[in-house]
């Protein structure tokens, strides 16, 4: 009785936890030619894997049925020795089956390492616990949340600052590892606009499970709207009262390592760049909503809701003052650009 009980709790919290969530994290996902080749080789393989078991099981089903032990045994039952045939045959095939499962390896392999021509680069750089983006064909930064246009090839290149890191947007494209002082590279064409999850893939630290980051991917109308805005950017001067005391703690608190196009912080790169802030879907690197609950908490104490972080903590902040400073930063912003709506994969 507590055991099923037992089971059904499990079965109602899961329900409850993938209820909470609309993201849906797929690596078959067919929106690219990088899943589209892999979701080809998974049903080759899974098909020889069907017929291997079938063959298998049934030949072992049928040996134990028909030579099991009836009562009726008298003595030794009659001794063979192997047929010669039949061993050359269970030889062959799984030979062939692994030769046919190596060419449609090799070939989703060369068909996913071709770079396509007129690709955008994204410098992708992993810190602990975040992610940092260039753009270098554009001359433009973000951090966290990467920006692509629908339909266009992109070529990531990435990299890291400290550990080895791993960026892995699993609905777009395989993951590949960011590692100190080498370049690795990878590329894919997005091909339907959304938000797409993404997560380091290696284990980096404290805090690995918890760097994350957003792939938003949207019309080439859009783009061109943030690339304008991105390189035109200067932050807002600060008419509100409660925007002035943001701006002016913010310089005081958080501009010696956090760039703000426009400041004298531009050049930062000590930590994420919250240029444009206020256009982000998620605070903290993908971990909450860019809202006042969750960005009031990281600014007073971010080593005490992401162990591990870099920021320190500000006790000497009141939440008045962490109420300002939130304000401030989500006043960065580029007009015209909504990401809200768009579907969670």
């Amino acid at each position: 009785m507590l055991r099923g009980s037992i089971v059904v709790w499990v079965f109602l919290l899961l329900g409850l936890a993938l209820g909470q969530d609309t993201r849906v994290v797929n690596i078959l996902d067919p929106s690219t030619a990088n899943n589209r080749e892999v979701t080809r080789l998974l049903i080759w393989v899974s098909v020889f894997a069907a017929l291997i078991f079938i063959v298998v099981t049934g030949a072992l089903t049928y040996t134990v049925i028909k030579f099991r032990r009836r009562g009726n045994e008298q003595g030794e039952p009659p001794q063979f020795h192997g047929n010669d045939r039949l061993e050359i045959i269970w030889t062959v095939i799984p030979t062939v089956i692994i030769v046919i499962i190596f060419g449609l390896t090799a070939q989703s392999m060369i068909a996913n390492s071709r770079f396509p021509a007129g690709a955008m680069t994204v410098k992708v750089t992993g810190y602990q616990f975040w992610w940092d983006y260039e753009y270098q064909d554009l001359g433009i930064r973000t951090s966290n949340e990467l920006i692509l246009p629908v339909n266009k090839p992109v070529i990531v290149e990435m990299t890291s600052k400290d550990v080895i890191h791993s960026w892995w947007p699993a609905s777009l494209v395989g993951k590949q590892d960011a590692i100190p002082g080498i370049t690795n590279r990878l590329h894919f064409t997005p091909e339907k606009e959304g938000t797409y999850y993404g997560q380091c893939a290696e284990l980096c630290g404290a805090s690995h499970s918890r760097m994350r980051f957003r792939v938003i991917v949207v019309s080439q109308e859009q783009f061109d709207r943030f690339v304008e805005g991105a390189k035109g950017f200067q932050a807002p001067a600060a008419t509100d009262p409660t925007l002035a005391k943001g701006q002016q703690l913010f310089n005081q608190q958080c501009a010696a390592c956090h760039a703000v196009q426009g400041t004298a912080s531009a050049n930062n790169r000590i930590a994420p760049d919250l240029s444009y802030f206020g256009n982000r879907t998620t605070v903290g690197a993908g971990l909450w909503e860019n809202t006042d609950t969750y960005l009031i908490p990281w600014i007073k104490n971010s080593p005490g809701v992401k162990p591990g972080s870099k920021m320190p903590a500000f006790p000497q902040l009141s939440d008045e003052d962490a109420r300002a400073i939130a304000a401030y930063v989500k006043s960065l912003k580029i007009e015209g650009l909504d990401f809200e709506g768009l579907p969670q994969f």
